[in-house]
């Protein structure tokens, strides 16, 4: 059976050629909904599916996303991953998904799959270092990339390479920590170990920091992963903690969990556990995820603007996109195709290579002192 064309399409629709390719090719340049409405039926009747490989060709882009983060199952990468399909996809173009979970082979090996899909952007989410060499090994894949006309866009890293979106991790927490202070917290526990992730470490740093200014010294350190099953195991030396010497100290235990995943899987725990949250033991994250809000009780934590980062990283990626609204007829697979000669600046994209946003400290039930003078 021979393959479906646009000018079968076109003539079952009774349209001209042109007609069809701009309904079918995501051109500006669409003819009234009645005429659309039939020329997409008539698609539909006969089983046409653009070329996708042409079109690139004529375009000279592929309208396809690469979006990398390390797990999605996380909120805060689903979050963001979530509102940049959103953005990415009004615009006519496509999201491809990876995730890392935090492993130097996987990530090149997603980049580079990505890479040969011939994406027009990568978005990296989050923050990672695997070591000298290995982090040379994916700065020289992006760097290549971006050479051959590829834009890079990272959140909560500099890649060294495209454009950043930074967070000020430390100078958050340091704030979130005073605000404990303030509050009437003294006695506090922290995350420490978690090798090879800045912004856990930028975190940890910043709430350390405020607890010195204050002249308090942390009274636990646990290691754990920065994941939810990572709470569970801070939870369990918490409980451990608790049961040692100063059981009997009245004040509640005060936790920073570096990402608010893993508070939340701290606090699911601690309730498991027959603890009381936050009698016993006080909860604070960091992230901002939806579910802080509807966690019992509510997650005191650090709200970083999750869909202003993801808005960001979208319109970097999506400002001046070749050909957007032009039209070409020059063959059945490739008709009207957008040209590559026709910049268009999305609107109000700046040229600004890094832009630094810092989340707002949010107080929940999570930390709220009762019951004591």
């Amino acid at each position: 059976m021979p393959a479906v064309r646009l000018s079968d399409v076109a003539q079952d629709a009774g349209v001209s050629l042109a007609t069809a390719s701009r309904v079918l090719n995501g051109s500006a340049r669409v003819p009234g909904k009645a005429v659309a409405d039939k020329v997409r039926a008539s698609a539909d009747k006969l089983g046409y599916v653009p070329n996708a490989q042409a079109q690139a060709l004529a375009r000279s882009r592929s309208g396809l996303i690469g979006l990398v983060v390390h797990d999605i199952a996380d909120p805060y990468f689903a979050t963001i991953a979530r509102e940049v399909q959103q953005q990415v996809f009004a615009s006519q173009s496509q999201v491809l998904l990876t995730q890392t979970d935090r492993v130097i082979d996987t990530e090149i090996r997603a980049l580079r799959a990505l890479i040969a899909q011939q994406v027009d952007a990568l978005v990296l989410v989050g923050s990672h270092r695997y070591g000298t060499e290995a982090d040379a090994a994916i700065s020289t894949l992006l760097q290549g990339f971006e050479r051959n006309g590829g834009k890079v866009v990272g959140l909560g890293q500099s890649l060294g390479v495209g454009r950043t979106i930074v967070l000020d991790n430390a100078a958050a927490a340091h704030e979130l920590a005073t605000s404990l202070i303030v509050e009437g917290h003294q006695r506090f526990a922290l995350v420490e170990g978690i090798a090879g992730i800045p912004s856990a470490g930028d975190r940890t740093g910043g709430f350390v920091a405020a607890l010195t200014e204050a002249g308090i010294e942390p009274e636990l350190s646990c290691a754990a992963e920065l994941t939810r099953d990572g709470g569970h195991v801070l939870a369990a030396r918490l409980d451990e903690h608790l049961a040692g010497p100063g059981a009997d100290d009245p004040r509640p235990l005060c936790v920073f969990a570096p990402a608010d995943v893993m508070a939340l899987g701290t606090l699911g725990e601690l309730r498991r556990r027959g603890i009381d949250v936050p009698g016993r033991v006080a909860v604070a994250g960091f992230g901002g995820v939806p579910g802080a809000a509807d966690a019992h009780p509510t997650l005191t934590t650090i709200a970083l603007p999750l869909a202003e980062m993801a808005r960001q990283a979208a319109e970097w990626v999506l400002e001046s996109v070749p050909g957007r609204g032009a039209d070409v007829v020059g063959s059945d697979d490739a008709a009207g195709a957008p040209s590559a000669g026709d910049d268009e600046p999305a609107p109000g994209a700046g040229d600004a290579r890094e832009v630094h946003l810092r989340g707002d400290v949010v107080l929940g039930e999570s930390t709220a002192l009762t019951g004591l003078a």
